[in-house]
């Protein structure tokens, strides 16, 4: 079965042929195995993530940091997407000489 799990905050995002929904606990994925781990859910990873699960004989986990908001018009529409620099969807990371790396 193939299987293409999402873990975004403490939220897991389950796409397969069979099971699809969201599950709000890490908990579902303990013990399992995974033939792929790609970490980090952004275009990079999810093409990544979307070229290996094209093959049904393997699995693949992807661990995403932040919360679910593919709901968020920020997020999926191209005319609200400069909404989203500065609000709280932006995730910036400390860098060298006080710098931010805004992801």
């Amino acid at each position: 079965m193939l299987r293409l799990v999402a873990l975004a905050s403490s939220l897991l995002f389950i796409l397969s042929p069979v099971l699809a929904g969201v599950i709000t606990s890490p908990t579902g994925i303990n013990g399992q195995t995974y033939d792929y781990i790609v970490v980090g859910g952004g275009l990079a990873g999810l093409t990544v993530a979307g070229r290996l699960a094209e093959n049904p004989k393997i699995t693949v986990l992807v661990i995403e940091e932040g919360a679910d908001n593919r709901q968020d018009p920020r997020v999926y529409d191209l005319y609200n997407y400069g909404q989203a620099f500065g609000s709280e969807i932006m995730t910036s990371w400390p860098a060298d000489q006080g710098k931010l790396i805004l992801g």
